[in-house]
């Protein structure tokens, strides 16, 4: 599609679900999901929250793009467009009476279509939760009763493995680094009846660190197999569960 069809006021409007993607040509190019506070199309800024992990003017990148999901003719495209920070904003008035931190974003025109993967980490919430299952030593293990998920993003997920379980040494002790298993994910979010999804997973255990604390370990599985859709899926849910928090925080309805 010829980028001059997109629209920038259509895209990105307030209240609209952003990423800013760092160095979004380099192997591994990093998102921060945010949302728009407000925009001006005279001058083409916009407006947005503060990630996360905030940015400042101490922050190292080559290029950055703020990107949003919009309705493809056959299934959503990502599109975007390149920015710069033009203004560090600490007390941004929202409704309410209350404020946000904020980032005024210099855009440039044209918004084109992009394939970016971003790489979402997702501290879990009490509203967004992941039950999981690993198939270990032809053993499955569950969520809650032998290890809990830290993190997730669509490329690795962090786990925390008891040390004991019920006064006896948690099989998952003896994980080792490049160790492959089988993994299945339900992605619920608490406001809504039925889990958003379920997927399978392969996954490779990249790093171990036995000495997190007395009484867990902590395990960095890396992603190595999952379909296309199984990846939308998830990053969706990712992305969506940033969101709501940022809106959580900011008191946008």
């Amino acid at each position: 599609m010829n980028p001059m069809n997109f629209d920038i006021k259509k895209i990105f409007a307030p209240g609209k679900g952003v990423d800013l993607v760092f160095n979004m040509n380099a192997p591994m190019p990093m998102s921060r999901a945010s949302i728009i506070f407000d925009a001006d199309y005279s001058d083409n800024t916009i407006t947005i929250a503060q990630p996360f992990v905030p940015v400042s003017p101490k922050t190292e990148y080559d290029t950055l793009h703020v990107t949003a999901v919009i309705p493809g003719r056959h299934q959503n495209m990502r599109v975007g467009m390149a920015c710069r920070v033009r203004k560090f904003i600490d007390r941004y008035p929202l409704a309410g009476n209350t404020v946000s931190k904020a980032l005024v974003l210099q855009c440039d025109l044209p918004v084109f279509e992009t394939n970016i993967r971003s790489a979402f980490r997702l501290p879990l919430s009490k509203r967004h939760l992941v039950r999981a299952k690993l198939h270990f030593w032809e053993t499955d293990f569950y969520t809650a009763a032998d290890f809990t998920l830290r993190d997730i993003s669509f490329a690795g997920i962090g786990i925390m493995i008891p040390k004991k379980v019920k006064n006896r040494t948690n099989p998952l002790t003896r994980l080792k680094h490049n160790d492959i298993l089988s993994m299945g994910l339900v992605l619920v979010d608490t406001d809504k009846e039925n889990p958003v999804g379920s997927l399978a997973v392969t996954v490779q255990v990249k790093r171990i660190d036995t000495d997190y604390s007395k009484t867990h370990i902590l395990a960095g599985l890396k992603i190595i197999r999952i379909t296309r859709d199984n990846e939308t899926l998830l990053n969706k849910f990712i992305h969506d569960a940033q969101i709501a928090e940022l809106k959580r925080i900011s008191t946008l309805r």
